[in-house]
């Protein structure tokens, strides 16, 4: 198969790098607005250097990783096209175009994925699975390692806090994923590393944030950009059957007070999903070759980015807020 990246930062180099070494990619065009930066992915990876409207022209199936404000008119276009797309999260960079992008992608059949690619780790699967019976609690851990303090941009709040839509929106997908229920309300709360409360969402460096899901479990998910140690992203389940987690092992960035010291700690996102970001190319793959159903669709990208937006107004108002209060999309009815 023939596939374009578009992006060649550390996500859509990852990306290339990972298509570059499958035997079903017969062709790899990477695109980016830097030339010098493609041309380093592309010689890496294998492949080749083009336009957007090359690529676009010469591949079948196409992946998105630039920034979230240019992933609409990307896969838009891509779409016109004909293209298969698996897109990076968020789906956009707001809710409403996320709801735009979303019907009509569903009105007209199109193969849009999203990079949920926890959906394709090997423990959460496991998980999912070994949690059998009534779910009660879902608890949920990403925290990131701690960068230096940046300074808050100028201009209005956001509708949804950069925490939330840039990291915890792949918690949030996990929430519905895992349990297989939707979420129906949120609470969330705040905080920054000076321990002061962070007016604006864009100040917001950890959360807790408390889910309610349709079936009655509780999910609990604790998010920082804050771990000193390296990046640490796990689940816990516990059913009416058993209790089970996935993401702890050796190189958790953890001090275990009963274990040892962590073994070569997770210092990223890319290391340490690097096996998810294969698996779920393979499928993506595999979907476009119609041998199976899309793993992450448009809509779960909306519903993701609907708790994200629900979450930063249980902040900004400091109460529960529905999931019935923030936008979103019907179901079309099947006949």
């Amino acid at each position: 198969m023939r596939v374009a990246v578009i992006g060649a930062g550390s996500m859509g180099g990852t990306h290339a790098d990972l298509l570059g070494a499958m035997d079903d990619v017969e062709a790899l065009y990477v695109v980016d607005a830097d030339a010098a930066r493609a041309a380093q992915v592309a010689t890496r990876a294998g492949g080749r250097v083009a336009t957007f409207e090359e690529a676009l022209e010469a591949a079948e199936a196409v992946i998105i990783a630039t920034p979230p404000e240019l992933h609409r008119a990307a896969v838009e276009t891509a779409l016109d096209a004909g293209r298969h797309v698996l897109c990076e999260k968020p789906l956009t960079d707001s809710l409403a175009t996320t709801i735009e992008l979303t019907r009509r992608v569903e009105e007209q059949g199109s193969h849009l994925e999203i990079g949920f690619q926890r959906r394709h780790d090997a423990g959460f699967i496991a998980a999912r699975e070994a949690a059998g019976g009534r779910l009660h609690i879902l608890r949920l851990t990403a925290h990131d390692p701690i960068f230096p303090p940046q300074p808050v941009p100028s201009g209005p709040p956001p509708e949804v806090a950069p925490i939330f839509r840039d990291s915890s929106i792949h918690d949030f997908d996990m929430a519905r994923w895992l349990s297989g229920q939707e979420v129906t309300d949120v609470v969330a709360e705040v905080g920054r590393r000076d321990g002061s409360w962070p007016v604006d969402p864009r100040e917001i460096e950890s959360a807790v944030i408390t889910m309610r899901l349709s079936g009655g479990t509780l999910a609990v998910l604790d998010a920082a950009w804050l771990n000193p140690l390296g990046y640490d992203v796990r689940v816990e389940l516990l059913s009416e059957r058993t209790a089970v987690t996935a993401g702890l092992s050796p190189r958790t960035p953890a001090i275990h007070a009963e274990w040892s010291e962590p073994v070569d700690p997770w210092q990223g996102y890319l290391e340490r999903f690097e096996a998810a970001y294969r698996a779920e190319l393979i499928a993506f793959l595999a979907c476009c070759r119609s041998v199976r159903p899309p793993a992450a669709t448009a809509r779960d990208g909306l519903e993701a980015m609907r708790i994200a937006v629900a979450a930063t107004r249980s902040h900004a108002e400091g109460r529960r807020v529905g999931l019935d209060e923030i936008a979103g999309l019907a179901r079309t009815r099947v006949a």
